[in-house]
């Protein structure tokens, strides 16, 4: 089984949540915003690589190293992981950490299905899944994918056709 299928992803957010929740979807979801930073990231590094190292492999290396150290930093500056999970349970919307090390809290965040507005936006092979919560206003904003190159994409849009289905059915 691949460490990425929506299987593995089911099975990593029942033990997070504890085995009594029935997980129904899962997925691996970021923060919408942690894409500025890897840009802001992967520049500052490609430029310092090409101020040291005169090559297009050194540059190319900087921007993926710079940009992956500027990821991980925003995302544990807003208490989260780089990669999430979306958990969908018969009643919940979950945000779980993953990978923590002791480091962040599990669970980000937790959502009533049945009190919150959800909204997905299509950009390429993105999906930018916005969650709000009725009673409080609160939102957050997430990344997933729908691309065939990406091994999280399978369990990414299971949970976007489920909060869909979800979103048509409050209307």
């Amino acid at each position: 089984m691949a460490k990425d299928s929506e299987a593995e992803i089911i099975a990593e957010a029942r033990q997070i949540l504890g085995n009594q929740e029935e997980v129904i979807a899962a997925g691996h979801f970021g923060l919408a915003n942690l894409i500025i930073a890897q840009i802001a990231g992967g520049t500052a590094g490609g430029v310092a690589a090409d101020s040291v190292w005169d090559s297009g492999t050194s540059s190319a290396l900087g921007v993926g190293l710079g940009g992956l150290a500027a990821v991980k930093a925003s995302a544990e500056a807003q208490g989260v992981t780089m990669k999430m999970i979306v958990a969908i349970t018969p009643e919940q919307i979950h945000l779980l950490n993953r990978d923590t090390g002791g480091r962040l809290d599990s669970e980000v965040a937790t959502f009533r299905r049945d009190a919150v507005d959800i909204h997905i936006a299509n950009i390429g092979l993105s999906r930018i899944l916005t969650l709000t919560d009725r009673p409080t206003g609160h939102a957050v904003e997430l990344h997933g994918s729908v691309s065939w190159l990406s091994a999280q994409a399978k369990g990414d849009k299971v949970v976007l056709d489920l909060l869909a289905h979800d979103a048509t059915a409050s209307d």
